[in-house]
């Protein structure tokens, strides 16, 4: 399950919340009166989303039925919800999971009149070949990563319209330095956020090779050989040695990171459109906006994030009731009520923020433009070796390794990751 720094999903604190960190929680089932309990078990960073109280309060007023949520320390999160697939009992809906390889086995195909309400573009990425949708959206924003930027920084470096080439964004960046503000905010010691920038630049290769992802997984090419890796990395290696980046780039947080460009001290940082909210939460009054990293030398391409996946277990006692909890949760009008009080991108054709901030705005924008595509990581097969790619950036990025070092260990990790998956070529 890939990491998530915002808020999502389908959580509510209204709702009974029962503690899953060690023990197991007692299975969804239906009692003497016909009541039928519905356990959810979730990472508990997705518990305490606001805006959805009424809805789930509305279901089971609805129904007569309830939910239980099952809230679970997202680094423990994957661990446990296998356990308990394992032990087919303890969970009726979970998260995650989407890489297994015989999904019918332990989790039931998705499906309802929100099908067809999906922009055509979302519908295919999460459609297997044969078909079939395995899990139902969630209701919270679509996601792309890129360039979060502060649009009063910019304007005061007489910056107006978002760059569009690295050569561009590099004399930006010189800009806004000029002005005594840090250009670029990295936050190295949280390695998740260097990964954006991966998922940046990645989303450039595909849209430039649609076949890449076969090819890399295939083990048909190699990551230095990518048209475009040596000039996107030789730039970001040249921002830090520019001085165009924070000086405490490889121990700065996250949470740092987005304060700094919330409160002007810093121009932009490179994360998912999910930091637009922890950046209001910091700042409300900041006023931000959102482009795409841009290629060596030409249009990129948005990398939109799939939706996030609800499964239901196939042993479930209480599948139809689960479901319907399900597709009622992302249903118009409960799906626009959760928009409106968390302002993002939906996945559904009839739902749209009612007053997006700047950095919403622009990637509903893109989103509607079209042409999108997946993210690398959602679309191979093979389990990104994240760990050591990060290590690969913080050499990077610390002055310890060249681009040409830099390759060559996002390479031999790359070969490690297909074999050890048994990868054909590999």
């Amino acid at each position: 399950m890939r990491r998530i720094r915002r808020t999502a999903l389908i959580g509510a604190a209204a709702l009974t919340v029962t503690a899953v960190v060690g023990g197991c929680s007692g299975d969804g089932g239906t009692d003497a009166s016909g009541r039928t309990t519905v356990t959810y078990m979730l990472p508990s960073s997705w518990a305490s989303v606001p805006g959805f109280k009424e809805n789930v309060a509305a279901w089971e007023k609805k129904t007569g039925n309830k939910v239980t949520l099952t809230p679970v320390p997202d680094a423990n999160y994957d661990a446990l919800v296998q356990a308990r697939i394992a032990a087919r009992s303890g969970v009726d809906i979970f998260a995650g999971q989407d890489t297994a390889k015989d999904k019918a086995a332990i989790m039931r195909p998705a499906t309802g009149p929100w099908v067809q309400r999906l922009n055509p573009d979302v519908r295919k990425a999460i459609t297997s070949p044969d078909g079939t949708i395995w899990g139902t959206p969630s209701a919270d924003g679509l996601n792309a990563t890129g360039v979060i930027y502060n649009k009063d920084v910019f304007a005061k470096a007489g910056i107006t319209t978002p760059p569009t080439t690295l050569a561009e964004f590099q004399a930006d960046l010189e800009k806004v330095k000029k002005t005594g503000v840090t250009p670029l905010h990295l936050a190295g010691k949280d390695g998740w956020t260097l990964l954006q920038h991966r998922s940046s630049v990645n989303a450039g290769f595909l849209g430039a090779d649609k076949d890449l992802v076969a090819k890399l997984d295939g083990n048909k090419v190699t990551w230095p050989a990518v048209p475009g890796f040596e000039q996107e990395y030789q730039a970001l290696e040249g921002w830090v040695k520019q001085g165009l980046t924070n000086k405490d780039a490889l121990t700065s947080t996250y949470e740092s990171s987005t304060a700094s460009v919330a409160t002007g001290r810093s121009g932009a940082l490179i994360n998912g459109t999910w930091a637009l909210g922890e950046i209001a939460r910091t700042n409300p009054d900041a006023n931000v906006g959102f482009f795409l990293l841009p290629a060596v030398d030409g249009p990129t391409t948005l990398g939109l994030q799939k939706p996030n996946l609800l499964k239901v277990a196939t042993f479930s006692k209480v599948a139809p009731q689960a479901q319907d909890f399900l597709n009622f949760m992302i249903a118009q009008p409960q799906a626009q009520k959760f928009l409106d009080t968390n302002p993002g991108v939906s996945a559904f054709t009839d739902v749209k923020a009612a007053k997006p901030s700047g950095g919403v705005a622009d990637l509903q924008k893109l989103v509607d433009q079209g042409g999108f595509v997946a993210p690398f990581d959602q679309q191979s097969t093979i389990p990104q070796p994240q760990d050591d790619i990060i290590a690969a950036y913080q050499e990077l990025i610390g002055g310890r390794s060249d681009v040409a070092g830099f390759g060559d260990r996002v390479q031999k990790a790359w070969q490690s990751a297909g074999a050890k998956a048994g990868a054909a070529g590999f």
